[in-house]
């Protein structure tokens, strides 16, 4: 930057709110003409000039005549190279560049120029060693490996026909029904009531109080197997399409199929038929490795969490609205998507719009504010990530799709997600470096 004593530039920096840094620049005419001459030379020793050979124009001649490409090449290589110069002599945290307004060049060749920086928020960095954090403890009791063992049973269960009796709570029965409200079906009334409350086929359903409806199971005991039941049931005032409660549907159901469950014992051939190989003894052992692999997944997440809420708690600070805008896009995207996968129907989406916004945009603060502190404390610690442990974890990501490296690389680089990886493994390094230095208490 400083040759001899001889400055080439001047820097003035202004801080605008929401992270927007503006820099007024002037570059010295020794610089610029500097600049300029190496550039000319480079159009007289390739320029085709008629009535000169390549190389032999004179310089003024080409001057004049690429006069505009030669200013263009100029500029385009002093701002870059000023920007750089400005931002690690004022040691700006730069995002992005937003834009390059107002340059010029004078007459004696000074040139001047604005640009507008997106910048990292400023904040007081709290203290980030000893993190309290409060977990529950991670050992696995009997009870917990007994529970493990009863939902093997069930997911093993058999379903007999019931032939000698008629239905009871607690059965499975199979049925066919259909759902109206004035004789039109229920999804027709209230479109924001999903299809299922109108009717299906063959649908499996187990007699509690709660199922489906409070008291639809109810209506079905005694029923025999082919039997059609109709009967009215009032929408519970709980319900999640709130103007639908207390509302009468009408339902015909008819019995297709009576079932009882038969859990199988516990015997060292059920063991064998869950893994292969092991008896009842060693399923246990396994049940309690795999409960314990679980409990700890669940205790860093806890922690990680703890920890993180903690960070956001002591920091404020201004964050960049580019970035927000952004990142509330991918989180309502996100949001929208969960929602249609549970069956939510879109237009119980369209109304919570306002909540589902107001809350994407909170979430998107919270994680720009917690990147922005885990940076922070990786520049502070030295944390960074290795060529390694990149590579491996695009290799599990890849895995995990079930699609081939390089096809995934492409993908993200067509979407610009690659820094964005980077940046999620350097912060889980940071948060795994505050978990290990975190003072911790079990309850």
């Amino acid at each position: 930057m400083l040759r001899g004593s001889h400055h080439f530039m001047n820097v003035q920096v202004e801080n605008l709110p929401n992270c927007i840094t503006t820099l007024h620049v002037e570059v010295e005419p020794e610089k610029v003409n500097k600049a300029w001459e190496n550039i000319a030379k480079d159009y007289v020793r390739y320029a085709k000039l008629p009535g000169y050979r390549p190389g032999k124009a004179p310089r003024k001649i080409v001057e004049k005549k690429f006069e505009k490409q030669i200013r263009e090449e100029l500029e385009k290589q002093l701002l870059s190279e000023s920007c750089r110069e400005a931002i690690s002599e004022k040691k700006l945290r730069v995002l992005s560049i937003a834009n390059v307004e107002d340059v010029e060049i004078a007459q004696d060749k000074g040139m001047h120029f604005t640009a507008t920086l997106v910048t990292a928020p400023e904040f007081e960095m709290p203290e980030y060693k000893n993190i309290p954090v409060t977990v529950k403890s991670g050992e696995v009791t009997d009870a917990e490996v007994e529970e493990a063992i009863e939902n093997l049973r069930n997911q093993y269960a058999d379903f007999s026909d019931i032939a000698e009796r008629d239905l009871a709570m607690n059965d499975f029965a199979v049925i066919d029904y259909a759902g109206t409200i004035d004789g039109k079906p229920v999804h027709d009334v209230f479109p924001k009531a999903g299809k299922p409350l109108s009717g299906n086929s063959e649908f499996w359903i187990r007699l509690t109080p709660q199922s489906f409806f409070p008291g639809f199971s109810e209506q079905l005991i005694g029923a025999k197997l082919g039997e059609t039941r109709e009967f009215d049931i009032e929408v519970p005032a709980d319900f999640a399409v709130a103007e639908m409660a207390g509302q009468k549907i009408h339902y015909k159901v008819t019995i297709k199929g009576l079932k009882e469950k038969q859990l199988p014992e516990l015997t060292d051939e059920f063991a064998a038929k869950v893994i292969p190989g092991k008896n009842v003894s060693e399923l246990r052992d396994l049940v309690k490795v795999e409960l314990s692999r679980e409990k700890a997944a669940e205790l860093d997440r806890e922690k990680r969490g703890q920890i993180m809420q903690h960070l956001l708690g002591k920091v404020e600070c201004e964050l960049p609205e580019n970035l927000v805008r952004g990142e509330t896009r991918r989180i309502l995207a996100e949001i929208v998507r969960e929602n249609q996968a549970r069956g939510v129907a879109d237009e119980l989406i369209k109304d919570n719009e306002k909540d589902l916004i107001g809350s994407a945009s909170q979430g998107a603060r919270e994680r720009l504010k917690g990147t922005f502190i885990l940076l922070r404390i990786a520049e502070n610690e030295k944390i960074s990530i290795t060529k390694e442990e990149y590579q491996q974890h695009l290799a599990q990501m890849a895995a995990r799709y079930g699609v081939a490296m390089d096809k995934m690389l492409k993908e993200l680089e067509k979407r610009g997600a690659l820094e964005q990886i980077q940046e999620e493994i350097l912060t889980g390094k940071v948060l795994d470096f505050l978990s290990s230095n975190a003072s911790v208490q079990t309850t």
